[in-house]
C-alpha cells in the first residue's frame, strides 16, 4: 500500500506542479482500474477482454 500512496501523492504533486488539471479524470480512472485488477485479478479482466466487451 505503500507503493500506491507514494505513486498517488506523487501525481498530485505533478498535476499541481504543471497545471495538468485536464488530465485528472483520466488519472483517476486509471487508479480505480489498476486497484481493481490488482484486487480482482487480471484472469476476471483478461476473460473481458477477450469476450469484447
Amino acid at each position: 500500500m505503500k507503493k500506491i500512496a507514494y505513486i498517488l501523492k506523487e501525481m498530485i504533486y505533478m498535476i499541481k506542479r504543471h497545471k495538468l488539471a485536464f488530465l485528472t479524470p483520466i488519472f483517476v480512472i486509471l487508479a480505480i482500474l489498476a486497484i481493481l485488477v490488482y484486487v480482482i485479478g487480471p484472469s476476471v479482466i483478461t476473460t473481458f477482454i477477450y469476450a469484447g466487451v
